[in-house]
This record gives C-alpha cells, sequence and structure tokens, in this order.
C-alpha cells in the first residue's frame, strides 16, 4: 500500500465521524487514489462510521462502483470524456472505395498541385483494379508523380501500347526502368523499341534503357540484335559483352567477321559457349521431357504400316517438339483430298495459335499448310497475323503474300508497319502500299495527320507514288 493510499485512509476515518466533515473530504477528494483503493477504505470504513453518514458513504461507493457494473469497469474510464463524432465530408479520401472516389482521385491525380497529385498515386496505386493503376503508371511515365514505394506498376507496363510510349510526353528512361521489373515474356515486346531508343537516346537515358535490355536473357537479346550485327552496328555489342552465349551460327558468323576486319579486342569481349545453359533443376527439367514423349510415343499406332488418324497429328502438332509439329502439319496437308478447303474450326484455331509459336520454321509450316488446305478468307487472315511476326523476313513474306492478293482488310495493319524499326520493313510496307493504290490512301492519310512531323514524310511519300501511279 502507498503512502498516498495510507494518507487518504487516515483522512476517510477522521471525516466519518462527523456527517459534514465526510461532505466536505467528498468535495475536496481530486481523484489521486485510485478508485479501487477508494472503494476498499470505503467499505471498510462503513462499518466503525457514524450511522448518519452510513447513507452517504453507501452513495459514494455505488458513484465508484454501480451495482449493474461488472466490477471491472473503472470509473476513471467509464466517465471520461470521448471525443466528439467524426463529421464525414463528401471529399473525404479515407472512404470505402467507389467510383465516386475513382473519380475525385483520378482528378487530383491531374491536379497543377504536386502534393495533391502525390497524394492521389499513392492511394490509387493500391487499388486492385487495373484501370487506376495503369492511370498512376501513365502519370509516372510522364514525370508527373514519383513511382509510389512497392507499387507493383511495372505489370501495369504491358496494357500501354507502342505508340503511346513513343509520344512525346513520355520519359524514356521511366519506361526502361519499369521494364526492368517485367518478366522476359512481358519484356520480348518491348525490346524493338528499347533498341531503337538505346541507339538514338542522350548518355543519361541510354544508360537506364541499357539497364533493362541487360535485365533481358542474353540469348533472346542476340536474337533480337541479328540484323543489326548482320549490318555491322558493332556498338550494340556492348549490350552483349561479358555474358555467356549460347553459340550460333549467327554470332560465329559476327565473331569470325570481327577477327577479319581487325576488331579482336571486341570479339574477345563475346563469351559463346556450346549448347544450352544448364540450370540447377535441369535434370529434373529432362526427366519431365523424356516421360512426355514416351507417354506421346505410346499413344501413337504402334503398327509400322498404320498413318496416324487426323486426330492424332492435330494432338501432336499441338504439343509435340518443333520437328514432329512440322511433320504433323505435312502430314495433315498431305491427307488433305482437296480442291474443297477444309473448315474444320479446330484445325484453323491450331493454325491460328502455331503462327505465334517461338520458333520460325514452324510459324511458316503453319502458314504453308493454311495456304494448302484452308479457303482464301481465312488463309489470307492466318497472313496477316503474320504482320506482327518478330523476324523482318516473315513480315516481308506476309506483305508480299496480301499485297499480290489484294487484301484490303489489311492496309490499316500494314500502314502501321510504315513506322517498324526495321528499314527493310518499312520498305516493303510503301511498296505493297503502292501497289494496292486507291484503297490504301484513307488509311494513309489518316495516319499522316496523326504522324510526328519528322515521320510524317513516310506517309506522304506513299501518297504521292500512288497519285503518281494514277496519271
Amino acid at each position: 500500500m502507498s503512502d498516498a493510499v495510507r494518507a487518504w485512509r487516515s483522512a476517510l476515518a477522521d471525516a466519518v465521524r462527523v456527517p459534514d466533515a465526510l461532505a466536505d473530504f467528498r468535495r475536496t477528494d481530486d481523484g489521486t487514489v485510485s478508485s479501487r483503493d477508494r472503494l476498499a477504505a470505503l467499505i471498510e470504513a462503513h462499518r466503525g462510521a457514524d450511522p448518519g453518514v452510513r447513507a452517504a458513504l453507501i452513495d459514494w461507493m455505488t458513484r465508484l462502483q454501480p451495482l449493474d457494473a461488472p466490477p471491472w469497469t473503472l470509473a476513471e474510464t467509464a466517465r471520461a470524456p470521448e471525443p466528439p463524432p467524426r463529421r464525414v465530408r463528401a471529399d473525404d479520401l479515407d472512404q470505402p472505395r467507389s467510383a465516386a472516389l475513382r473519380e475525385r482521385l483520378l482528378a487530383m491525380l491531374g491536379s497543377a498541385e504536386a502534393g495533391r497529385r502525390r497524394t492521389a498515386a499513392e492511394a490509387l496505386a493500391r487499388w486492385p483494379e487495373p484501370e487506376p493503376r495503369l492511370a498512376v503508371l501513365r502519370a509516372y511515365l510522364n514525370g508527373r508523380v514519383g513511382l509510389p514505394a512497392a507499387a507493383g506498376l511495372d505489370h501495369a507496363l504491358g496494357d500501354i501500347g507502342e505508340s503511346e510510349l513513343r509520344g512525346d510526353g513520355i520519359l524514356r528512361d521511366r519506361v526502361a526502368g519499369a521494364a526492368v521489373g517485367l518478366d522476359p515474356g512481358e519484356r520480348e515486346r518491348l525490346v524493338p523499341l528499347l533498341l531503337e531508343w538505346w541507339e538514338h537516346a542522350p548518355p543519361a537515358v541510354a544508360r537506364a534503357v541499357g539497364d533493362a535490355l541487360r535485365a533481358h536473357p542474353a540469348d533472346a537479346l542476340a536474337e533480337a540484335l541479328g540484323d543489326r550485327l548482320h549490318a555491322g552496328a558493332w556498338g550494340f555489342l556492348d549490350l552483349l559483352a561479358g555474358r555467356p552465349l549460347l553459340r550460333t551460327p549467327a554470332l560465329t558468323r559476327t565473331c569470325r567477321r570481327l577477327r577479319t576486319e581487325g576488331r579482336h579486342e571486341l570479339a574477345d569481349r563475346l563469351i559463346l559457349v556450346e549448347g544450352p545453359l544448364r540450370g540447377p533443376d535441369a535434370g529434373r527439367q529432362d526427366a519431365a521431357a523424356l516421360a512426355v514423349l514416351r507417354d506421346r510415343d505410346a499413344a501413337l499406332p504402334a503398327a509400322p504400316g498404320q498413318r496416324p488418324t487426323r486426330r492424332e497429328l492435330m494432338d501432336l502438332a499441338a504439343t509435340g517438339t518443333p520437328e514432329r509439329i512440322c511433320r504433323a502439319l505435312t502430314a495433315l496437308a498431305e491427307a488433305h483430298p482437296g480442291p474443297e478447303p477444309d473448315r474444320d474450326p479446330h484445325l484453323l484455331h491450331l493454325l491460328g495459335e502455331l503462327l505465334t509459336h517461338p520458333r520460325p520454321g514452324v510459324r511458316l509450316r503453319a502458314h504453308r499448310t493454311a495456304r494448302a488446305m484452308l479457303e482464301r478468307t481465312a488463309y489470307l487472315r492466318h497472313t496477316e497475323q503474320l504482320l506482327d511476326d518478330p523476324r523482318p523476313d516473315v513480315v516481308r513474306m506476309a506483305l508480299r503474300t496480301l499485297c499480290r492478293a489484294g487484301w484490303e482488310p489489311a492496309i490499316p495493319a500494314v500502314t502501321g508497319l510504315l513506322g517498324h524499326p526495321h528499314a527493310v520493313v518499312r520498305g516493303a510496307a510503301a511498296e505493297a502500299l503502292a501497289e494496292l493504290g486507291r484503297a490504301a490512301v484513307p488509311a494513309l492519310r489518316h495516319a499522316a495527320a496523326r504522324a510526328r512531323p519528322d515521320r510524317r514524310s513516310r506517309y506522304t511519300d506513299v501518297l504521292d507514288r500512288i497519285g503518281a501511279g494514277e496519271h
């Protein structure tokens, strides 16, 4: 028991002898002693108190511990003043997510005040829906806000088209910084754009773009650089120097050419290794691949003289290795009776999927199979898919095919290729549009009206060629 409690008990013992004294003592009590200690002292003082003050003691005790309140309720906290209730306002930002709140935050994101933009960006970056997060990423790429901490907005970069990324207000170093956090598959479509920027950007931006390109798998980057290295653009080798590269015929020719030109130091910086690089889980992957191949072989007919059925060939073309896919497609084309086209929707879907296969040989074989088996309209639609092919030679082949067929639905896509990073593709697209003639004029005029001034001539030159050919 503390000294303060002993002093309070002693003063209470003196006060309970006279009613007026107890009233004065209660009036001057400042609550320094806890309610539990006071209640215990009042209970003990009740036995020896003057009969005239016992009612006052009972009143004081019930004040400290009401009869209908649990014993753990303390008088100090039970009667503590509560803060006034908060008044909810329509422009509060900590309300539950709603369409109205999203519109307010988006409006703040476009504010002229940096603080309001930052507050809106931090709030919208936590929303699970893609649209608000994409708005924050666009504001970041335009330099209006910083990237919120732990926002994880990098993957939203895949929802922004290349034409928008080429816009004048986009900060290229920020695009490159966001591209570093992408998976290799998501970054693949940005590699041609990043290479173009790296070639022409000032040093500060080129450093950030180079970091994004070096984050890409070395073998995939070497394949994307194939045409540039073939043209002798040796500066791009800085992106590959010091990184293990799978020895390919193209890289072997590059090293041989460098040594022939006396660039031995540059050739020595390329580290070519034999065979694919093996990771720590390569053994497990090999065992799984062998098991799949055994199951697939067991599913094929065992009789040597029996040809696989159409269903078996289509399954093999959908799941096999590149070599087996090509053999299955060849067998399907040979089994096609003709001359009527094959209208099987499963075949249409299969060939459309194979036109996006990673191996160019498979894509070309699927295109030849479509020409042999499908009707003209379906074949040309499949050919139009190849306009997005990563290899310039495949795109040129598709352009020639569509041009000779006079396939007008492809004109907008062909017009878009006038902005392709490869000059050979731009030239082939210009030839195709000029050959298509008047049908291409609306799309060319539309693109020319929206093109950057330094690139507008790509469209107007083709318009001039079409106009000259009519006279």
